[in-house]
């Protein structure tokens, strides 16, 4: 009988592909591709993948191999699919697969927004958690120290008192039920093991304590910090009702027309501060006002070696305030309401100290030196009187220097006195931290909160209460920081650096610890080298080498005001003066304020000081 050469061809159960060069059959009758086949039962744990209800197993040794042509040994040829028998069916298929191509990247694209949105809530639900433990962990420290301060006061004194009264009366009540007679010396030896032990208090443990932490000046004494507390609790009052201010449209619209009006330069006056034989520049600025609000001062130091107290009302100069050894790059100061009429003003200079003054604005008595702190082998780049003081014998002042540290420093009637020396760590890329060169510091306005800026680009936030930094922000490419300000809600801190040319403003939302918007000053500003926020903490200014922009804040790049100064102000456009010298001398706010009620009426100035020109500029005042 004649051999056939007809070919078997079969259909794979699991893919509907013919023909098959590799065909099995399993127990139960399907017939599939060897190779896929394995490859299933090698994914599935080896299930038979035939099985509804998931349970039969297969192995490889139950399939039985089936031949594809008589004798076993040919080897069957797939035919061409009969759709791909010409070139429109070709085309076709290829339009069909570019579909399918398409469909299944759509879902792919929809299964991937889907899996965005999960991983955001799986974000905001972590950052949740991590506020809500950072407030537990908040509300815990301060737990403590409260009642660390009531087992240090009188409170814990009357505490221990009543424990050590009552347990002499449960002694005296046993002593009395005792049956046994009691003789005359053994009386009077009880009664002096009671005094002996009435009169063993815990004061030496706890002077032993008091001078340990004296003599640790990585703390901040009780007696300060407590006297720190309790003014961030006054102070938080108020800055919580700067952040519920609200104002109606017209309220905003005659306020920012009030600061229009300054561009004008109708109302632009010129005062000449300093030594006419000295070298022109004002390095540094700050403002004050009197308690009553009926006087207010500018504090401004430059290459003169000298800070200067101007009384803006009066249009006089108060005092001169000399003995610096070096420019004076950072003032601060601090009207006393305790009667005496005294004024404090802290000066940081290039010689490496920290200086403190008493200026009296009545009467006319000479300004006193009270003091001075050197730095820790760096020179002076912030210096902040505390507004916990109370007065030039008990003020408090931070001294930011270069080297790295933030100090305390303690005045009082014997001098200047450290309390606390804070090292600065920043982060290195490895992980580790190391120590890092301050360019710039400012205090929040709640007193407990210090940010220092770096010569690196980065922000430190210190936390006063518990010594310890609560949180290290990243930014300006790595460029020193040069000038910081916070406003007065507490919530927003901008920075600046002046290298390189027209680099932007970073404004950092402090509640969440992270960059919140940039601003670019534009070529008509120029290198900035100063900012304010005004009181109200709705407006920042910023003063670079060409002019002052006064932006909104939250709205960021719409300028209200832009006030021009002279071209020779900041040198060259661009280039940066040799030796790393400031080139400006901040920007303050002054007058009544901006209105805050409807149907009344503001009143405010902005003042200005630039390295190489001698006057201080001021807009709005007649």
């Amino acid at each position: 009988m004649a051999q056939s050469n007809a070919t078997q061809t079969f259909t794979c159960a699991l893919t509907g592909l013919s023909p098959l060069t590799d065909p099995v059959v399993t127990p139960s009758g399907y017939v599939a591709s060897r190779k896929l086949l394995l490859t299933k039962l090698s994914e599935n744990g080896g299930v038979d993948p035939f099985d509804v209800a998931g349970t039969r197993r297969l192995d490889e040794s139950t399939l039985v191999e089936l031949a594809t042509a008589a004798g076993g040994t040919a080897v069957a040829v797939p035919p061409r699919p009969p759709q791909a028998t010409s070139l429109p069916s070709l085309l076709g298929m290829l339009q069909r697969e570019f579909d399918a191509v398409l469909l299944e990247l759509y879902d792919s694209r929809k299964a991937l927004e889907e899996t965005r949105r999960e991983l955001s809530s799986a974000l905001y639900q972590n950052d949740a958690a991590v506020r809500v433990v950072a407030r537990v962990v908040r509300e815990r420290d301060e737990a403590r120290g409260r009642l660390e301060e009531f087992l240090a006061g009188d409170h814990g004194a009357a505490a221990n008192a009543a424990n050590a009264a009552a347990q002499r009366s449960e002694a005296a009540a046993s002593s009395a039920t005792s049956a046994a007679p009691v003789t005359e010396p053994q009386k009077r030896g009880r009664e002096e093991e009671a005094m002996a032990t009435e009169e063993e208090p815990d004061v030496p443990a706890k002077k032993a304590k008091t001078d340990e932490d004296e003599s640790d000046l990585t703390k901040i004494p009780a007696a300060e910090l407590s006297a720190m507390s309790s003014t961030w609790k006054k102070l938080s009052k108020g800055r919580k009702s700067i952040a519920k201010l609200k104002r109606s449209g017209e309220e905003t619209a005659n306020n920012e027309a009030l600061l229009a009006k300054l561009a004008e330069g109708a109302n632009e006056k010129k005062v000449n501060l300093g030594k006419s034989s000295a070298k022109a520049g004002v390095l540094c600025m700050t403002s004050l006002k009197s308690n009553d609000g009926t006087a207010e001062y500018t504090v401004t130091g430059g290459h003169d070696r000298t800070a200067i107290v101007y009384n803006v009302t009066s249009g006089q100069i108060v005092a001169t305030l000399g003995g610096a050894g070096g420019d004076v790059t950072s003032v601060h100061g601090m009207v006393f309401d305790d009667g005496s009429g005294m004024m404090l003003v802290v000066t940081g200079s290039a010689d490496g100290f920290a200086r403190a003054y008493a200026v009296p604005l009545v009467g006319d008595d000479e300004p006193t030196p009270l003091g001075e702190a050197e730095s820790n082998g760096g020179a002076p780049v912030n210096v902040t009187v505390h507004p916990s003081s109370s007065g030039v014998g008990d003020a408090r002042i931070l001294v930011a220097s270069s080297d790295g540290t933030v100090e305390l420093w303690k005045l009082s009637a014997e001098g200047l006195k450290l309390s606390t020396r804070l090292e600065s760590k920043g982060e290195e890329e490895d992980g580790g931290g190391g120590s890092v060169k301050l360019s710039s510091g400012c205090m929040h306005p709640d007193g407990l909160i210090y940010i220092s800026g770096t010569s690196d680009g980065q922000l430190i936030v210190w936390d006063l209460k518990t010594q310890a930094v609560a949180g290290t922000l990243k930014g300006h490419d790595g460029n020193p920081i040069d000038f910081i300000a916070i406003s007065e809600n507490g919530y927003h801190v901008a920075t600046s650096s002046s290298n390189p040319a027209n680099s932007p403003i970073h404004l950092w939302d402090l509640r969440k610890l992270k960059l919140a918007a940039t601003i670019d000053p534009g070529d008509d500003v120029g290198r900035v080298s100063s900012l304010a926020f005004d009181p109200t903490a709705t407006y920042l200014a910023y003063a670079g080498e060409e002019s002052i922009k006064v932006c909104v804040a939250k709205d960021w790049d719409r300028v209200v005001c832009t006030l021009s100064l002279p071209k020779s102000v900041g040198g060259k456009k661009g280039k940066k003066k040799s030796g790393g010298e400031s080139f400006g001398g901040g920007v303050v706010w002054g007058g009544k304020g901006l209105s805050v009620k409807e149907g009344e009426e503001g009143e405010v100035w902005l003042a200005t000081g630039c390295d190489g020109q001698r006057p201080v500029r001021f807009w709005g005042i007649e």
